[in-house]
């Protein structure tokens, strides 16, 4: 019997894929999956075929396993990849995994806080043994070209010449690749057959993003040439794209697919996903693709931790992902398990391909999906206006950053203060934040479900801190509302997972907070005046688009302002008005 709340089942789902042959459709880049495929008009579906590419022509893996070498024999011993989203988060991935550290360091690099800046430079005590890669796979990400500027500064203080210590691997006439043009430094294509058909969150495992750590992991470690085309053999047997298109119904990611699809509520699913102790940045990549991705036209895949999605949630499916091959693949209880063997191999090199299958199959699963709820997968287009609202904040006078674009109430307490959109002047200045956040989440819930709530933090802060405001957050959304919740780092999170919150499954209620004091660079020169207009941009967007938001701002440090929103977090938690009616104090 078809679910209620999809309309169609996850058997329905698998059969349709079958019949239509969609996975054939894919790779032959024709039909309904090169309409989703596209963007502007031009297939960006290079990814589904780039593996085979690669090992049909041996010579071009073998160019970036040269290159990965001569960096090192020239004295390379740091490669400071600065990139967002889909450029660095495979690299992060690779790093946590234990493949950015051997003969060179790699530092992943996706913030504009000035207290990025100083860790990764903390860790490097000479500079002529240092590299920065600047990256991006979007036509106007413009973070990259901000690291590279302050890297420059720092490398002219210190006598050495730029163009000797940075390079970059961005798409043709993007606005990283115009910079890197001007200043004539050194650019590699991203994609080794020249195309430019892969957006970032494919970039893996298929273009330098993910090739050139891993060469540089491999060099260092005395491989041969032909290290890297033996490990992408490998992650392709394991995928087995042909058998996926020969009987859907044998692929673990068509079924996976098909029973997201069964799960869903108009479109609309939450994937709850548990990773071995290790591999949680293999969520966090997979949250970008589905995402970025999927979320359209208030349809999507929204990604969460396994304790931060409810028992009970509707619309929901939890994954297991696990190495253990005793397991079967598919749905059981619940639960759909993903099973790899590779990833718990002790070898370091089958573990990397079973990486690179896993990143392959959820791809799949990806475009699987949007082609079941006709979701165009490539493009992101909710993100661009909030890019250009910041890109003109940051170019503004320095008042333009308190001046919202709609009405709103200041709320103060402390040393924190909330903007919030007025509702039918309900709230004034005098209110206090955590009476109005109570308020306003006893309405909305009975407006509407909420999908989830979002607090997402501009800035780095301690780690500890912000461990004690996901309790917080986990006790006030899951315990008390029954919601799933989401704590985002920015300015990552606007490349990762801003087009869902923007455009994707509607009901997403969003805390944006900034500190208004940073730290001050240790090396070169660089501000916080890009994070900060960015924080005001998304939140000034995402009101644009009728997705409430609101804007913390914190007279202190970035951590000060964790402790502060933890302290908000727990007054809302026990606020008789943030119970649905019916509802009673514990």
């Amino acid at each position: 019997m078809a679910d209620q709340a999809s309309g169609m089942t996850a058997e329905d789902a698998l059969e349709r894929l079958t019949r239509e042959d969609a996975i054939g459709q894919l790779r032959r880049r024709d039909g309904a999956m090169a309409r989703l495929g596209s963007e502007g008009g031009a297939l960006k579906l290079d990814w589904v075929e780039m593996v085979p590419w690669l090992l049909a022509h041996p010579e071009a893996l073998e160019q970036v396993e040269r290159e990965a070498a001569a960096l090192i024999a020239r004295g390379a011993r740091h490669v400071i990849w600065a990139g967002m989203g889909g450029s660095v988060l495979s690299v992060q991935a690779l790093c946590r995994l234990g493949y950015g550290h051997g003969a060179v360091t790699v530092h992943p690099l996706d913030s504009s806080d000035p207290a990025a800046l100083n860790a990764v430079a903390s860790d490097i005590a000479d500079l002529e043994t240092a590299v920065m890669i600047a990256v991006a796979l979007g036509m106007t990400s413009e973070e990259p070209i901000s690291h590279l500027e302050w890297f420059a500064g720092v490398l002219r203080d210190a006598g050495l010449d730029p163009a000797s210590h940075q390079m970059v691997m961005t798409l043709p006439d993007s606005y990283l690749d115009r910079y890197a043009r001007d200043r004539a430094l050194p650019r590699f294509p991203l994609q080794l057959d020249g195309g430019s058909g892969i957006g970032g969150r494919m970039s893996a495992p298929g273009t330098r993003v993910f090739l050139t750590p891993v060469a540089l992991y491999f060099a260092g470690q005395g491989c041969e040439p032909g290290a890297l085309g033996a490990a992408l053999r490998m992650a392709w047997a394991a995928y087995d794209l042909d058998g996926a298109r020969a009987n859907p119904a044998e692929s673990q990611w068509a079924r996976l697919a098909g029973a997201l699809a069964g799960a869903a509520w108009r479109g609309v699913v939450r994937l709850g996903m548990e990773t071995p102790p290790g591999w949680e940045a293999l969520r966090d990549w997979t949250e970008q693709l589905m995402e970025e991705s999927l979320g359209k036209d208030s349809k999507g895949v929204i990604v969460f931790a396994p304790e931060a999605l409810p028992a009970d949630a509707p619309a929901s499916l939890r994954v297991r992902v696990t190495g253990d091959s005793r397991q079967a693949s598919g749905l059981d209880s619940g639960v759909f398990t993903i099973v790899e063997p590779l990833i718990a191999s002790p070898d370091m090199t089958e573990r990397l391909a079973g990486l690179a299958a896993l990143y392959s199959g959820f791809q799949l699963t990806m475009a699987l999906y949007g082609y079941l709820w006709n979701i165009p997968f490539a493009g992101q287009p909710a993100v661009e206006a909030y890019k250009a609202g910041a890109r003109a904040l940051r170019d503004s006078a320095p008042a333009a950053l308190a001046r919202p674009v709609f009405e709103s109430a200041t709320l103060r307490e402390g040393r924190l203060a909330l903007e919030a959109p007025f509702r039918d002047g309900t709230w004034n200045s005098a209110t206090k934040p955590a009476s109005m956040l109570a308020d306003w989440l006893r309405v909305w819930r009975a407006e509407q479900e909420l999908a989830y709530l979002d607090v997402t933090i501009n800035g780095e802060a301690d780690p500890g801190a912000l461990a004690a405001l996901e309790a917080s957050l986990r006790r006030l959304a899951v315990e008390r509302l029954g919601i799933p919740y989401k704590l985002r780092r920015a300015p990552a999170a606007y490349h990762s997972t801003e087009q869902s919150e923007m455009d994707g499954p509607p009901g997403v209620a969003s805390m944006r907070a900034v500190a208004l004091q940073h730290a001050a660079p240790v090396m070169g020169a660089y501000t916080a005046r890009f994070l900060e207009a960015q924080s005001l941009a998304t939140w000034q967007a995402m009101n644009q688009r009728k997705r409430p938001c609101f804007l913390a701002l914190y007279d202190g440090d970035t951590t000060g302002m964790v402790t502060a929103l933890r302290a908000l977090l727990d007054t809302v938690a026990v606020e008789p008005g943030a119970l649905s009616s019916g509802e009673s104090e514990e």
